[in-house]
């Protein structure tokens, strides 16, 4: 074997199966010379003489699986040069243990195509050497680059090592700190806490782990966390700390902002009007301060209208209208940056320090601009990213409450007309009414006509208490009950002038309904049907999932097509009795429609009913 990293490694592979294939190019390529035998139990038959290296190979994969363990014990037994282990896949760690526990110089799960890491891994078993710095080296380097504050005191509480970002915040180099106590370097009473803390820890020996310390440094706010631990002699005794910490300050003011923004946007999502919500945003935005100042400019159908921004920048607005508009149309959030010559242009958000202004979209209502006095970094871009998406939200709230309003308040108005015109249209007739009932009473009690007229002025006496009762109270639908329809379309027709028509039932069976709403929709429909001509025959029958009435031709009725059927319209209607039906309809979740059979005769189908 050479000198070099480039140093020729004679290698014997003991698998003749070929699952070392994929590694023995990457090795050739990087000075391995390559030999195989057919496997570890044929080394000891195999002149072994003159090789550096011998690879096993275990492999989990197959079936009965390649013990490269077993193969590593069998091969020591064989050669006198070092053995490695090489892993098809990821065994676990307690494979590559085992192997080195059981003699093997390294034990190796590196891919093919990490090859300057696989030549390196097996060359260092190769020759024994690990290739690592003297231990003294490596401790030291710890202390030196290690980027958290790491430290070692005896047992007075003087600090024997310390790294780097230790003593860097404390204005001294590593020599300088060694003897020191927290006495010489913070104030007293944080001191006296510190010693009173790794004390306890001393005696008790028990660590602690990750607690957050809070001190004021320059009149700012600090957070670090540290972990301590006892150290101990070879008996077994407590020799002192060895401890660490690390600034959390960063991440503790994130997340007092978090919980700010989280608070504003809890008062954000109770703003009542759009205008609310423009001004508690740069309200929001004054409050936190590593926010930028924002400016939201709202879309009222023909134009984008800013609200009054947040900061000095009352211009914000017109420098960079296009990209709002652009945002508002296109729904993409807009980072914009400045050129050399003043022009600006849309960029990504790969590098949030180069952002001059971020414009968000806010769904249909318009969108949101900001603009850093100091350059962005990741967390306040993505804490502009949630305001954004909360003030969209707030907006969406607060116009469906807007529309909410508007609905409560014009339905109040149609409610109060509503109920005005049925108590007038109730004064109006009830006069008239009970004159024409006195002059009911007056006729021949035996007179067909008198009986008729008397069931005439019932209906109409019965219709003016219903439209009162559906002023006042907004009831349509009464409670469904089994109601026979052959029965109930008997009383509906001989409650109408039907002339010479006839009615036919068509095994109609029973309906689940309030039967005086479905008496109701049965008259208005054989209203229609009656005006059309004179002697007619409406039939009345079942459908799977309702009814039907039409006129039946003299020779039988004729299915609708379905693909006439449709909806009702106000050809030959009175608009109440269409809302009479179409209300009717709609409060118990049926769809009445219209068709007409043979060109001729018009049929009605009432379906969404239960027919039993």
């Amino acid at each position: 074997m050479g000198t070099g990293d480039r140093q020729v490694v004679r290698t014997l592979f003991a698998d003749g199966s070929g699952r070392l294939d994929a590694v023995a190019g990457p090795l050739a390529e990087r000075g391995f010379e390559i030999d195989r035998v057919a496997d570890p139990e044929s080394l000891a038959e195999t002149d072994t003489d003159g090789y550096d290296l011998v690879v096993v190979v275990h492999d989990e994969t197959t079936t009965p699986k390649r013990d490269g363990v077993a193969g590593v014990e069998t091969a020591l037994a064989a050669v006198d040069c070092p053995v490695a282990l090489y892993a098809i896949g990821f065994p676990g760690a307690a494979v590559a243990a085992e192997a080195i526990g059981a003699g093997a110089a390294d034990a190796v799960y590196v891919p093919p195509e990490r090859g300057e890491l696989l030549a390196h891994r097996l060359r260092c078993a190769a020759t024994g050497d690990d290739g690592f710095d003297p231990p003294e080296q490596l401790l030291a380097d710890f202390f030196e680059y290690f980027p958290e504050g790491v430290y070692v005191k005896d047992d007075h509480g003087r600090f024997a090592v310390t790294s780097c970002p230790t003593v860097r915040s404390q204005g001294y180099n590593r020599d300088q700190l060694v003897g020191l106590t927290d006495y010489e370097l913070l104030h007293p009473d944080l001191a006296d806490a510190l010693y009173e803390q790794e004390r306890r820890i001393r005696e008790r020996g028990e660590p602690q782990v990750d607690v957050v310390e809070h001190y004021v440094e320059d009149g700012q706010d600090r957070w670090v966390t540290s972990t301590k631990v006892p150290r101990y002699d070879a008996e077994g005794n407590v020799t002192g700390i060895v401890g660490g910490t690390r600034d959390v300050t960063q991440s503790r003011r994130r997340e007092r902002l978090l919980a700010t923004l989280h608070e504003g946007s809890r008062d954000l999502m109770r703003a009542e009007t759009r205008t609310d919500v423009c001004q508690m945003t740069t309200e929001l935005a004054d409050d936190i301060a590593a926010l930028p100042s924002v400016q939201v400019a709202l879309y009222d159908g023909s134009t984008l209208r800013p609200s009054k921004p947040t900061g000095s920048g009352g211009s914000t607005f017109d420098r960079y209208e296009r990209w709002f508009w652009r945002s508002f149309e296109t729904g993409d959030p807009q980072y914009v940056t400045t050129e050399s010559n003043g022009r600006t242009v849309r960029t990504d958000a790969a590098d949030p320090s180069a952002i001059d202004a971020v414009v968000l979209p806010l769904g249909r209502h318009g969108a949101l601009g900001m603009w850093p006095d100091d350059p962005l970094d990741e967390f306040t871009l993505e804490l502009a990213n949630v305001l954004g998406a909360t003030v969209e939200a707030s907006l969406d709230r607060a116009q469906r409450e807007q529309e909410l309003r508007e609905r409560e308040a014009e339905l109040e108005r149609q409610n109060q007309r509503l109920e005005e015109f049925a108590t007038m249209v109730s004064h109006d007739l009830r006069n008239p009414l009970q004159i024409a009932f006195g002059a009911a009473d007056m006729l021949d009690a035996e007179d067909k006509h008198g009986e008729r007229l008397y069931a005439a002025l019932s209906q109409m006496n019965r219709l003016v208490d219903e439209l009162l009762t559906l002023a006042r109270e907004g009831e349509i639908a009464g409670e469904r009950t089994p109601v026979e329809v052959a029965s109930l379309a008997e009383t509906a027709w001989n409650a109408l002038d039907t002339g010479t028509a006839t009615l036919e039932l068509d095994d109609a069976g029973t309906v689940l309904a309030d039967r005086d709403r479905l008496r109701e929709l049965f008259e208005n429909l054989f209203w229609v049907l009656l005006r059309q001509a004179d002697g007619l025959t409406l039939r009345v029958g079942r459908l799977d999932d309702g009814l039907y009435i039409e006129q039946a031709g003299g020779d039988g009725s004729t299915e609708a097509d379905p693909s006439a059927t449709r909806p009702l319209d106000t050809d030959d209607w009175t608009q109440y009795g269409r809302y009479i039906v179409s209300t009717i309809a709609e409060a118990y979740g049926w769809t009445v429609t219209s068709a007409d059979t043979d060109g001729r005769y018009t049929r009605f189908e009432i379906r969404g009913m239960t027919v039993q």
